[in-house]
């Protein structure tokens, strides 16, 4: 089975290498993201004072359920 990979057009200018790389980098976090739990990669702001991201991550659609 083949997933709908959508179409990119390139240009001169364009660096298809570096797209291919960002794609496989953002594959190999989502599947981190999935075997462990969300909060497996952050970016370092979400770990200052006052970040909400790592609390809102254990929340349902972001919101605190009652």
């Amino acid at each position: 089975m083949v997933k709908n990979q959508g179409i990119l057009q390139v240009d001169l200018f364009t660096d298809t290498s570096k797209l291919e790389r960002e794609k496989s980098l953002q594959a190999t976090m989502l599947g981190i993201k999935k075997k462990f739990e969300k909060n497996a990669v952050l970016k370092g702001t979400n770990y200052l004072e006052g970040a909400t991201m790592r609390e809102r991550n254990g929340q349902i659609g972001g919101h605190k359920a009652k």
